[in-house]
Parts: C-alpha cells; sequence; structure tokens
C-alpha cells in the first residue's frame, strides 16, 4: 500500500501531533511505502519546539512545501469567529503534485485546519480514497473558533473515512454516535522499563526519601504550569520533602521561573528543559506522583506515559483529559485552575502508598490494553484499507 501523509506539522517540532505521525508512520512504512508531506516550519516553531532529528529517526521521506496560499492568512479569523473559510490551498497544490510523482493508493490527513481541503478534493475530485485524522487543536474547544466545528463537518462529509484521537475529539463534532473509528493516541512499551534509580535520584540532588512530584508539558500559554506551581507550597506544608520537577520547554520558560522565585521554591524545583526518550524513564521512574494540568487537550500523550510506567496522576476535568484518565481508577482529576484543589490530591496519594500503586498499576493496565503504539498503528492500517475498499478499489 502506498500511503500518502498530510500534516500542518511535523519534526523537528515535537509534540503530541508530531509524535503520533512519527510513532504511528515508521511503523507503517516498515511494511507499506509513506511519504508524508508536511510546511516548511515557522521560525517560531523552530525557536520553540525543535529539537534533534537523530532522536526520532525516519525511515520513510518527508516532502516541504511552503503554505505560501492560504486563507488563514485573511484578516478576520477572530473577529468572524472562523467563519471565513480556515483552508491552505498550497496543501492542495502540494496534494496534487504528489498525487502526480508519488501515486499513492490512499491518503491520510491530519488537521482539518488548515489541511482538510486537499482531502477532501483529493477524495471526491481526484478518486484518492482519504481519510481524515482529528488530532489537533483546531478540534472546539478553549480558544477555537466557534464556526471552526461546521467546517469540520463540512470537510469531513467528503472523505472515505474518519479517524479521531480520543473520545472527545468524535463527541465535540459529531456526538457520540458519530462516523469514524477512535484510534487514540500511545506509548512505546518497549521503551517502558520500570526500574527506579538512587542514582539518578542523587545526581538530581533529591535526598533519598523525599517525595517526588512530576509534570512534563510544552511550557506554554494553555498548560498553565503556573497553577502546578502554586499548588506545591500547599503541599509542602504537608509534606515539606516534596520536590516538583518540571520537564519540557517553551515560551513560557522565562515567566515560569520568575514564578518559582516569587514562590520563594528554588531549592524544590527542578526545571530539565527538553526530555528525550533515553532519559524520560528515569525521571517517570524516580517520582511518586506525575501532574498534570493544562486547558485544552485533545488526548495528552504524557498522561499515557505515565500510566504506562505506573505512575498515578492528579489532572484536571477538562477537553480530552478524563477519557483518557479514568478518575479514581488511574489517579484523581479535580477542577481546573484550582491549585488548592490540585495540592490537596496529590497531598492524598502522597500520604497512601496503597492508593498510589493501585491506581498506579489500573493505569497501566488501561495503557497497555488502549495506548500502546502498535495497536494503534494497526488501528491507522485497518481505517486506510477499509477506505481503499470503500472506493472499491483494492491494494
Amino acid at each position: 500500500m502506498k500511503i500518502l501523509v498530510l500534516s500542518p506539522t511535523f519534526l523537528p517540532a515535537v509534540g503530541g501531533a508530531e509524535i503520533v505521525l512519527w510513532e504511528v508512520y515508521r511503523r507503517l512504512a516498515e511494511h507499506h511505502s509513506v511519504l508524508l508531506l508536511t510546511p516548511q516550519l515557522s521560525e517560531d516553531l523552530i525557536r520553540h519546539y525543535s529539537h534533534n532529528a537523530p532522536d526520532y529517526p525516519l525511515n520513510f521521506p518527508v516532502t516541504r512545501y511552503n503554505d505560501t496560499l492560504t486563507l488563514m492568512s485573511i484578516p478576520g479569523h477572530g473577529l468572524f469567529q472562523g467563519a471565513i473559510p480556515p483552508f491552505s490551498l498550497s496543501a492542495v497544490f502540494a496534494v496534487r503534485k504528489a498525487l502526480r510523482t508519488f501515486k499513492p493508493d490512499v491518503l491520510n490527513v491530519h488537521y482539518t485546519m488548515p489541511t482538510g481541503l486537499a482531502g477532501a478534493i483529493a477524495d471526491t475530485f481526484w478518486g484518492i480514497p482519504s481519510v481524515l485524522t482529528l488530532n489537533g487543536r483546531d478540534v472546539p474547544g478553549p480558544g477555537v473558533p466557534v464556526f471552526w466545528k461546521y467546517w469540520h463537518r463540512i470537510a469531513a462529509s467528503f472523505y472515505s473515512g474518519l479517524t479521531y484521537v480520543s473520545d472527545y475529539c468524535r463527541d465535540i463534532v459529531f456526538g457520540t454516535k458519530g462516523p469514524g473509528t477512535v484510534t487514540w493516541n500511545g506509548v512505546d512499551f518497549n521503551k517502558i522499563h520500570l526500574k527506579p534509580s538512587d542514582h539518578f535520584r542523587e545526581r538530581l540532588g533529591i535526598p533519598k526519601g523525599a517525595r517526588v512530584l512530576f509534570a512534563l508539558q510544552r511550557l506554554s500559554k494553555e498548560k498553565r504550569v503556573d497553577i502546578v506551581l502554586k499548588a506545591l507550597p500547599r503541599i509542602r506544608k504537608a509534606i515539606p520533602d516534596s520536590y516538583l520537577i518540571i520537564g519540557g520547554t517553551g515560551p513560557e520558560k522565562e515567566r515560569l521561573h520568575t514564578l518559582v522565585q516569587d514562590l520563594d521554591l528554588a531549592k524544590h524545583v527542578l526545571f530539565t528543559d527538553f526530555i528525550d526518550d533515553i532519559r524520560l524513564g528515569d525521571y517517570f521512574n524516580l517520582c511518586d506522583v506525575f501532574l498534570f494540568h493544562s486547558t485544552y487537550e485533545t488526548f495528552g500523550i504524557v498522561l499515557a506515559q505515565a500510566m504506562a510506567y505506573a505512575k498515578p496522576i492528579v489532572s484536571v476535568y477538562n477537553t480530552a483529559i478524563p477519557g483518557v484518565v479514568k478518575d479514581r481508577e488511574c489517579g484523581i482529576l479535580v477542577p481546573p485552575f484550582s491549585p488548592e484543589r490540585m495540592a490537596d490530591a496529590a497531598i492524598e496519594l502522597l500520604n497512601d502508598e496503597g492508593m498510589r500503586t493501585r491506581m498506579g498499576n489500573q493505569g497501566r493496565a488501561r495503557a497497555q490494553e488502549l495506548f500502546d503504539w502498535n495497536i494503534i498503528a494497526s488501528k491507522y492500517e485497518a481505517a486506510l484499507v477499509q477506505a481503499i475498499a470503500s472506493k472499491g478499489k483494492k491494494i
């Protein structure tokens, strides 16, 4: 099978959407021919979210195009709440060129905005079975223009297949009985090793026996890492020997460093910057509880990673998070924007080893059942094959 993939973002920018593409298509490329189309990265993305390519080796080619002809550049998208069609014409032309040179059997488009129009045209007018994957922050949520929900529905109606990375992505656009398949996002269990290291604890300067909280995310506004930091004084009041490790990088980094100083937490907070896969396990194995606050998630890969490492989670009732983390089963969910409630949940877990173990084990079992990249890649493959069959074609 020859698979053409279109996404408005890809490596070396590193986030959930980019990791999905890399994990799924490096697996499918072992048995199929894959070509990924994506625009040239903006300087802002490169500056804040770009990381070393050796961390993510590719076994499929990537073709980049200049996204200069796009309706997204028309002023007024915010003013008119997304009523202006939010699509890229450059993506349409890039797909048309790839159809002539690569001759794919099927097209998988990630994100409706701005790339969804290209797949709709390819499926409807050029006869290429296309599958639309809803996995990014163009899905309705905080800060997303109101009319984008309807552009999702209109674009999706022209596709042979639909997949979603969470129940939330399906439900918020189409309702619980919406078309398509929830494929989830995942974890590479081949890289998960449950081996805590006292040496690593010493290297970080964290005393033996101290409680360790870990938060991993992009340091961007929508993550509201400040809520996690503001929870720490209350946690330390109940459990003085508590430390917080914050992994990730992003535009909020300097502001968060300043907040740590303002809260007089410098001796109990460690910023790690970007953590590669080689070191990630050391941090998860070290921590007692994983903390995650976000105002908008369409899945939250770090949540699945924490579950895979059998770590109980404290997070919030928001967007896709409750569909990933089952409250009082894999962790504790609290209302968003409340440092006090987040702190109280963390204290409850830190004071109860049995609860931590039970929730950690239940989270790991859930991750193994639903969030294994090998299972997820097979679901993508099945969705692509089904799209081809729906056109009466054979591979």
